[in-house]
């Protein structure tokens, strides 16, 4: 082939692909509001019927899963699906790390595959093989969570998610076909605040689409600096960060319009959204089955109850993750369909984060960053950044990057903010630095060991 023909055929193939992307994005949009009318009983029976055919067909097809049933002896022929999950072992991210090679299909092409990493947050990156496509199912999905706020797919999006737009040189970029603009949270400080702002009311977006991490720290600057957008916007898309109250009421304050969030991760076993009018979340059944489980690894069934979510994911046969435990804590709603949309779907009425979103109190209780209501107000008028370090139980180092000059009258309230923490069993030690750095993807991890520290930030810390 000529390079003429060659120039030919590669944009034929990216054409057929955009249409193939396309289609799939619909299709998970329709898919996922069709399950709204599902009742209980539909729910339950479409639980049974992909869980059987997922265990049953890792079990002949995946050399981890086949290995790992034999081991303990799971009689994979009278799997019945809900009622004999508790049969199944659970897996996470080591099993993932140590053994990802064998836990994907025995035969497949790899021109209908992918691969792509998960878990820069949490230190430990994992790659996941995936049929191509699965992602583009899933933003359909997505789309189908926020049209539920009025979100259409021709929306205008400022995106607030961590990207090094060309190595840190750019302070932002256009992208998908000009409704996305992409500003690099990098880059978020006092002197590019009014050029940020400037790019934001020339866009016009109709939402701003973010790491709830980097939208506070945007917003606190605007806010300290008496800044605010000259555009209106219809409210703030949260994802892949825990969504504590306080950024609620600060996102309202000072961008106005909703907040929404929704929950899903990098392996794509489960996704779920607030329901309009609470903010519990709603996991889309054909998308994955999600348990609860204590740290001895027993189902929890209670609301009310946290317990890590173990997910089983529907969307991909490639590399299927059964009992796959996420690592993110939270806790069942009430049982029954919601109150306030009348949805059968499974719910939770919290979802606190990663355990790495949790401190330890000396006498070895994990303490959620959501009950640390000093993580707002006068805090954050001072600082850019902070980040808690712990390396044993009931003590801890509050790291933050000051926005300002803190006098001896700022770090008194500062320490008068946690104060009360202390008396519920942690020692809190509070320390100015020059920076706390980003993960890859340009997340921030708010509760880090000094080991996961990076070397240029351990000195010291």
């Amino acid at each position: 082939m000529n390079a003429k023909g060659h120039n030919l055929f590669n944009r034929l193939a990216r054409a057929l692909w955009g249409l193939q992307r396309s289609r799939l994005q619909k299709r998970g949009f329709r898919e996922s509001l069709a399950t709204d009318a599902w009742s209980a009983e539909d729910i339950r029976r479409h639980f049974d019927r992909r869980l059987v055919e997922i265990v049953r067909d890792a079990a002949q097809n995946i050399p981890f899963y086949r290995r790992l049933y034999r081991e303990a002896g799971v009689e994979v022929a009278s799997f019945s699906g809900v009622a004999d999950m508790h049969r199944l072992p659970a897996i996470d991210r080591h099993d993932l790390l140590e053994s990802g090679d064998q836990m994907v299909r025995s035969k497949r092409s790899k021109l209908f595959t992918v691969a792509h990493t998960t878990g820069g947050s949490t230190g430990t990156v994992a790659t996941m093989i995936s049929r191509r496509g699965v992602s583009c199912l899933e933003m359909g999905c997505v789309y189908a969570l926020w049209s539920r706020m009025g979100v259409r797919p021709n929306d205008h999006k400022v995106t607030l998610r961590g990207a090094l737009l060309d190595q840190g040189r750019k302070l932002h970029v256009r992208e998908e076909g000009g409704r996305r603009l992409t500003i690099s949270t990098y880059h978020l400080r006092d002197d590019n605040v009014d050029e940020i702002i400037r790019l934001i009311d020339e866009f016009r977006p109709d939402w701003l689409h973010v790491y709830p991490s980097a939208a506070s720290q945007l917003a606190n600057i605007m806010k300290r600096t008496g800044k605010r957008l000259g555009c209106q916007i219809k409210g703030v898309l949260c994802g892949s960060e825990n969504v504590y109250d306080w950024q609620v009421e600060l996102f309202a304050e000072v961008f106005g319009g909703i907040t929404y969030s929704h929950y899903g991760h990098g392996e794509m076993a489960i996704l779920g959204g607030w329901c309009k009018d609470t903010r519990k979340f709603h996991f889309l059944p054909h998308h994955g089955y999600l348990e609860l489980l204590d740290d001895d690894g027993k189902l929890i069934t209670e609301p009310g109850v946290t317990g890590e979510m173990t997910a089983t994911g529907f969307m991909d046969d490639i590399m299927p993750l059964i009992r796959y435990r996420t690592g993110d804590y939270g806790a069942w709603d009430e049982p029954g369909p919601c109150p306030a949309c009348g949805r059968a779907h499974q719910r939770m009425a919290r979802i606190d984060g990663r355990i790495q979103e949790y401190l330890i109190l000396a006498d070895g209780t994990r303490f959620p960053l959501t009950n640390i209501n000093a993580l707002h107000g006068t805090f954050f008028s001072l600082i850019y950044r902070f980040q808690f370090v712990q390396d044993k139980p009931g003590k801890a180092t509050l790291r933050f990057m000051p926005a300002v000059e803190i006098n001896d009258e700022g770090m008194a309230a500062i320490r008068n903010a946690f104060a009360y923490l202390p008396e519920i069993g942690l020692a809190l030690e509070f320390r100015q630095v020059e920076e706390i750095s980003l993960t890859r993807a340009g997340k921030q991890r708010v509760v880090v060991n000094s080991e996961y520290l990076p070397e240029a930030e351990r000195t010291g810390a």
